[in-house]
């Protein structure tokens, strides 16, 4: 990462009442994937569909893919 540039209180810029965060496009696309990996390990049907692919897997049986 680079260097990061503090405003002065003075030239905080705002959008209505929150505080806008400038972040380089790649820093936020490497954030969006984080959040999704952490919302998708969060669902219950997803982690039973993984358990069940795993099992299906050391069984030997066909594998359909997630939808």
């Amino acid at each position: 990462m680079g260097n990061v540039t503090v405003l002065p209180k003075s030239q905080t810029i705002r959008v209505g009442k929150e505080p806008l965060v400038l972040v380089p496009l790649s820093l936020w696309r490497r954030l969006e994937d984080l959040l999704e990996d952490q919302e998708a390990l969060a669902s219950g049907r997803y982690l039973r569909r993984v358990q069940r692919a795993r099992g299906d897997i050391a069984a030997g049986k066909a594998v359909y893919p997630f939808r």
